[in-house]
């Protein structure tokens, strides 16, 4: 049996996404990344590892792209967002700027004299690598293309249509259709075949005159990367779903899976045999089958446990599960109650671990991902928020927040990149950018030499922008975690924008620049809190796609849904109107059609408004208009319009008892306002989840109940209790009796 890839080394310089990599013809290796940066890594010494020699800011944006040039030594390309591609020297410095693309470069390789780009303007470009002239443009299809040379010097492409085409000069010579099920992301060629990968999921192996040869079925998010082993008998593949794959060419079967604790931009192949990897988490990782060249077992033990507590709670990451022993069965959740919020359990569904995470808020168990193995305990628990999975972690530090808030929770793993983890506690409290070197230190100075487990001795620096009500509470109630809706399935959302945009009026339609805009903000979006919005992007979400008419705008709304998940979503609710406009907008929506996918995606939006301070406070300022909103629409026939509805409920709810920490006054007529919308629909609705959350919300709402009892009179005369028992099994016990203690 073949010994399995194992790690052998990390090398950490990127400051975001590392998306590319080459492997130069001196021995050395770029990558680039989101950072705009492309790094230079050499070996001092035959069998040393690889250090940072030096950190290239070629490019104004991302770097897509890298390719080894053969015409020099150590020479190379870089392709990037910015729309042009450089030849550099060996020490980095750019020789020739290929310019002309109209979109951003995201694929490169050279052919003797000539190098060839592939950009998102749907071109293919061939070029004098001597000086820079464009000698000819391959119309190659659809936005983003990826190129590649075959033996007999040919070009082949393939494009956001699913099709390839081989070049011989300018004449297309052969097409194959539907090559792929979905965007073609990658192609590579050996001596005798291609390999192409995909956006279906799928790698797929190609004669050269068009034979399907075979297909890699294993992946279960896109595939943006492939490439021959040195040998030609394996396929290493690079997944969206945190997964590298190794393949055997012979049997088409899958030899290993690397679990890697992000996306997995790119994996490429090293003549002694090693593979080097480039990944979401900012990490460039080499991986070995030698043992003498194999880090630490302590380092690829901790690298194993960040990774499987990653790909845990990646919605829908991985490749193959992993089945545990004595995995309680699914057909039992319905049955059970997590002990607090964050609590996660692994279900067994017909042979498949899948881990699940109790949302208090909303009374049920949210699915998180498939187990890629056993993830493995380290020493302090964490409960788990909208950016760090629950779990067990190193360390979960302290983090001073200011006398009126006292203290936040940070959790931290050895070989995490504090400033990494300083950004998402920022993204996650709303706290301004300028406080994160302060945190990053802290982090250093109290992960360095700490033992796993520790808490830490003295908190961080109060970030003195932040401030925000808290307060210790007991019992079930109140709930404190909003409902939202934060899964979203991105590429068919932004089909159906893209299939929009052909339909609408020509002053309206986006152009192809603006397309590519909103596509790189989708994935953005798709790539979580860590990410940065540019303006042009947002401008293009919320402005220009809102002026599309009503009955064009349900995936248009419901993008917008996505992007109250996202801390850029606030910029839209600062200012002295607090985004005034952009709620009233969706308010009409709602009423346009209750019963629509419009009324949905509106409901869902108005629910996501409290994911973040600025936004839910923006919300509650005019929660008269909110709530007179969804008065109509929990009367729709679409029962998950219905739960978005008592949704904002229980979030109202929520709010109203954050802001009213006393000696702060408690706004009884909101309060009343919200209870009577709850108590209606708690009247006549029969949708059992629906009326969970109004229950929630009328229990969060009567922890606050004045002295004279107001809220538990209309709750006694509106028959309560009855609707207690009523839906107890659904609740669970512990709900049902801290609600009628509340009624007492």
């Amino acid at each position: 049996m073949d010994v399995e890839f194992e790690l052998s080394q990390q090398l950490q310089g990127h400051e975001s996404q590392v998306r590319c990599l080459a492997l130069l013809s001196d021995g050395a290796l770029v990558s680039g990344g989101l950072d705009s940066q492309v790094i230079i890594w050499r070996r001092p010494s035959e069998g040393e590892g690889f250090v940072l020699e030096k950190k290239l800011k070629l490019h104004t944006d991302f770097v897509f792209t890298l390719a080894a040039s053969h015409s020099e030594k150590g020479s190379f390309y870089s392709g990037s967002k910015d729309r042009t591609a450089f030849k550099c020297d060996r020490e980095g410095n750019p020789c020739i700027q290929f310019q002309g693309h109209e979109g951003p470069v995201c694929s490169i390789v050279e052919i003797g004299a000539k190098v060839v780009t592939g950009a998102w303007d749907g071109k293919a470009k061939i070029w004098d690598t001597s000086n820079g002239t464009c000698l000819l443009t391959l119309d190659a299809g659809a936005h983003a293309v990826a190129v590649a040379t075959l033996p007999t010097g040919e070009i082949v492409t393939g494009s956001q249509d699913k099709t390839l085409r081989v070049f011989r000069g300018e004449s297309c010579v052969h097409k194959i259709d539907e090559a792929h099920g979905d965007i073609i992301r990658f192609i590579t060629a050996s001596s005798n075949s291609m390999a192409t990968a995909s956006n279906d999921g799928s790698v797929k192996l190609w004669s050269f005159d068009g034979l399907q040869m075979s297909a890699l079925g294993g992946h279960q998010s896109y595939v943006y990367g492939v490439e021959y082993s040195g040998d030609n008998t394996e396929i290493i593949s690079a997944s969206d779903d945190s997964t590298m794959k190794v393949w055997s060419i012979n049997d088409s079967q899958c030899k290993q899976s690397v679990i890697h604790a992000g996306t997995v931009w790119q994996a490429i192949p090293m003549p002694n045999t090693d593979i080097v990897s480039a990944c979401a988490d900012m990490i460039v990782r080499v991986w070995t089958r030698d043992p003498a060249r194999m880090a630490s077992e302590e380092e690829r033990k901790t690298q194993q446990e960040i990774a499987q507590q990653a790909a845990v709670a990646a919605a829908q990451k991985g490749s193959s599960s992993v089945p545990m022993d004595s995995v309680i069965d699914i057909s039992k959740m319905p049955g059970m109650v997590g002990k607090k919020n964050g609590d996660v359990k692994m279900f067994n569904d017909n042979g498949t671990v899948f881990a699940y995470m109790w949302n208090a808020g909303a009374r049920c168990w949210d699915k998180v991902g498939e187990v890629m193995g056993a993830p493995k305990p380290t020493q302090v628990f964490y409960e788990g928020d909208s950016v760090f999975p629950a779990g067990e972690y190193d360390f979960v530090f302290d983090i001073d927040m200011g006398a009126a808030v006292s203290t936040k929770k940070l959790p931290f793993n050895r070989g995490q990149n504090p400033l990494q983890a300083a950004e998402s506690f920022c993204a996650l409290h709303q706290i301004h950018k300028s406080n994160m070197e302060d945190i990053r230190q802290f982090i250093q100075k109290n992960a360095g030499d700490a033992p796993a487990g520790a808490e830490a001795s003295a908190p961080a620096p109060a970030p003195a922008s932040y401030a925000a009500p808290t307060q210790d509470v007991s019992g079930f109630f109140p709930v404190l975690q909003p409902a939202v809706f934060k899964d979203g399935k991105f590429e068919a959302l932004q089909g159906k924008i893209l299939e929009f945009n052909g339909q609408v009026e020509e002053e309206l339609k986006l152009d192809p620049i603006e397309v590519n805009h909103l596509t790189e903000g989708i994935s953005k979006l798709k790539m979580g809190v860590s990410t940065e919005l540019r303006d042009c992007e947002k401008e293009i979400i919320v402005k220009k796609l809102g002026k599309w008419p009503n009955d064009k705008l349900f995936p248009v709304v419901d993008l917008w849904r996505l992007l109250l998940a996202h801390p850029s979503s606030s910029d839209f609710f600062k200012g002295s109107d607090r985004g005034t406009a952009y709620i009233l907008q969706v308010l009409s929506l709602l009423t346009v059609d209750i019963n629509s996918p419009l009324g949905l995606c509106a409901s869902r939006y108005l629910a996501n408004l409290f994911i973040y301070q600025t936004n839910k406070y923006a919300a509650f300022d005019k929660r008269d208009l909110v709530l007179n909103g969804i008065e109509s629409a929990m009367n729709s026939t679409n029962k998950h319009t219905k739960l978005a509805c008592t949704s904002v409920l229980l979030n109202m709810a929520i709010i109203l008892y954050e802001s009213s920490q006393p000696p702060k006054a408690f706004d009884e007529a909101t309060a009343q306002r919200i209870l009577q919308l709850a108590l209606s629909f708690l009247g006549k609705a029969e949708d059992e989840d629906a009326r969970c959350r109004a229950m929630l919300a009328v229990g969060t709402l009567l922890t606050r109940d004045p002295a004279k009892r107001p809220l538990s009179a209309a709750c006694k005369a509106g028959d309560l209790p009855g609707k207690i028992s009523a839906l107890e099994s659904k609740l669970g016990a512990a709900a049902a009796a801290d609600l009628r203690k509340l009624l007492q």
